[in-house]
């Protein structure tokens, strides 16, 4: 019986679905988006490839997916403080409307905004106050995630590029990558921060041995 281990990196397809009602919150299926009506034609669709251990997935999943059969599907149920925590009272904010229109946004219930560099949910727009909730926008929620574990990664490249969208969130457009024996000259066509690149290139290090190289 072939297991996962931690440090494997494996391929998977998954469903997240809030327990209390069963809609979707989170997929890898394109097929499911469109029957749902769901499909974000930004969004990228199919399965995703993760290292166990490195929490590139929610950590309570991460954490499911270790010493689990190849091939076969899961089910798993979190409690809000083991998926995306408790809503925090402290975390809720009331400001005056005139702060958010000085910065071009017209709130409404149900608007993402980005306040003082933290991302924030608007939840209500009464008598020129808005009540913004820094919690995560899925924060007191009972979970669950089906998952399907596929495969487990052999290939260098394919580890290599699961880093790279998993790490330095980017799309295949973004970059070009050439791996030749345990060098790896990365050219990126977006602007990443030095530190962030130095950090990816110890994770490649200790992950896969191989060198980074950007360019």
């Amino acid at each position: 019986m072939n297991e996962t281990k931690l440090k494997d990196f494996i391929e998977l397809n998954f469903v997240g679905r809030f327990k209390d009602n069963n809609q979707i919150f989170d997929l890898t299926s394109e097929e499911l988006a469109k029957k749902e009506k769901l499909y974000n034609p930004q969004a990228k669709y199919g399965p995703k490839i993760i290292c166990l251990g490195e929490n590139h997935i929610l950590k309570a999943l991460d954490k499911f997916l270790v010493d689990k059969e190849i091939g076969k599907s899961y089910k798993l149920d979190l409690k809000p403080q083991e998926a995306f925590g408790k809503k925090d009272p402290k975390f809720i904010k009331i400001v005056n409307i005139d702060v958010l229109r000085k910065q071009n946004i017209n709130p409404f219930p149900g608007l993402q905004i980005n306040a003082s560099g933290l991302m924030a949910t608007v939840r209500s727009v009464t008598g020129g106050r808005v009540t913004l909730d820094f919690n995560h926008p899925l924060a007191g929620k009972n979970i669950t995630y089906e998952v399907t574990i596929n495969k487990i990664i052999t290939e260098n490249k394919e580890k290599l590029i699961s880093l790279v969208e998993n790490l330095l969130e980017l799309g295949s457009k973004d970059y070009s990558l050439e791996l030749q024996d345990k060098k790896v000259k990365l050219k990126l066509k977006a602007t990443i921060h030095s530190q962030i690149k130095e950090q990816f290139k110890k994770k490649v290090k200790d992950l896969l041995s191989l060198d980074v190289e950007f360019s």
